[in-house]
């Protein structure tokens, strides 16, 4: 086989430095680390095979990652410059068949003896994510040595690959990845006293958090708050019971919170009731602040979109005893996680995908880039490195 190409990105300390400093140069800039590139020669470890990437999501920690805005806490774990992708739909090479790729880097992924975490069942919190053998690395897509699925090849362990139904279109199986994570997170809350549940964000983590909810837990009544028109559209599609129009006039939304009670000019009003589950599904911190806001007292908070430094009032956790649960990875077993998900993938009625908006060659990255820093009308972005 020739040369293969993928999308390295190449990390600046003094461009996060410049795109810190203002967001209008972070987003002018976040297509500028990557580069189209030959793919070094590589000495996969044993029992990893090669893969033919055929899709290849754009996720948001991407987009953090590439606009500067990621939070510091976990770049120990990484290693750049490294081929991005981690959300990956691929054919294997020897055998033709068609797969999706469980990406983590956990003593498994790296062939060594199981760490105290691995070992009992937490492989998200392994202790060998920097091994020299592999160096640093979460997941394929964070790691300098083994290119993730922004490329046109790549390798990947045997045993977290995971076969795709014959039926099943790559848009839905290109899905499988951020649903495990809204998965595993969903499955950290308490759902029998849960009868009203409230997302905050319409990004892909935030309908698919809709859709599964819909198809789990159905007598929970899903409530949505989404910014942008095409996105209410395709939440009411994913079985959203109700949109959340303007949360201050919002007859309904103020049912469940209660009116709002003013306090001091330039602060954000007091709700006596809320949500017995709220899931923030967006990165931002006015949506974790709202969040905590709306939900009830006694009950739960969920976050899922990767909310990292933040400046806010806390009193509502501690006068409202609000319980905040924090999710990460894929839970005890990732590709057990990953095939619960198409399990679930093949009998949904939700046209999830639909959630794929726009698809990118390779060579358009820098367009692709922009256009997903830029766009309203972005769900999920994809690149189609065959293409």
């Amino acid at each position: 086989m020739g040369s293969v190409r993928g999308l390295y990105f190449h990390l600046s300390l003094a461009r996060v430095a410049a795109q810190r400093a203002l967001a209008s140069v972070g987003r002018g800039l976040a297509s500028s680390g990557i580069r189209l590139e030959t793919i070094q020669a590589v000495d996969p470890p044993a029992g990893w095979i090669a893969l033919s990437p055929t899709l290849s999501g754009i996720c948001g920690s991407d987009i953090s990652l590439l606009k500067g805005q990621s939070s510091p806490y976990m770049a120990p774990l990484t290693s750049f410059p490294a081929v991005l992708g981690h959300e990956i739909v691929a054919t294997v090479e020897e055998s033709g068949q068609r797969v999706v790729v469980e990406p983590s880097l956990s003593c498994r992924a790296r062939r060594l003896p199981l760490c105290q975490m691995c070992s009992t069942g937490r492989p998200d919190d392994c202790l060998r994510r920097i091994d020299p053998g592999l160096g640093p690395g979460l997941l394929l897509g964070y790691n300098a040595k083994m290119p993730g699925g922004w490329s046109e090849r790549m390798w990947a362990p045997e045993d977290q690959l995971v076969p795709l139904p014959t039926d099943m279109p790559d848009e839905r199986a290109v899905l499988t990845e951020p649903a495990a994570i809204v998965l595993a997170g969903l499955r950290r809350l308490e759902w029998a006293a849960v009868e009203t549940v409230l997302v905050i964000g319409a990004g892909t983590l935030g309908l698919l958090a809709v859709a599964l909810i819909s198809e789990l837990y159905p007598a929970a009544r899903v409530y949505t708050l989404a910014r942008y028109p095409s996105q209410r559209v395709m939440a009411k599609r994913m079985g959203a019971s109700y949109i959340v129009g303007d949360t201050r006039s919002d007859a309904e939304f103020l049912q469940v919170v209660g009116h709002p009670l003013a306090t001091l000019p330039g602060y954000p009003p007091y709700y006596s009731r809320g949500f017995d589950a709220v899931i923030v599904a967006a990165g931002s911190q006015s949506a974790l602040a709202s969040g905590l806001r709306w939900t009830a007292a006694d009950r739960q908070l969920l976050l899922l979109g990767g909310v990292g430094s933040v400046r806010m009032d806390c009193t509502p956790v501690w006068s409202r005893r609000v319980r905040i649960q924090g999710s990460y990875g894929y839970g005890e077993s990732g590709v057990d996680t990953f095939r619960a998900v198409l399990s679930l993938f093949s009998v949904m009625s939700q046209p999830l995908e639909t959630l794929v908006t726009h698809r990118f060659s390779l060579q358009d990255h820098t367009r692709a880039i922009r256009t997903v820093v830029a766009g309203r009308d972005v769900i999920k972005a994809v690149f189609s490195p065959s293409a």
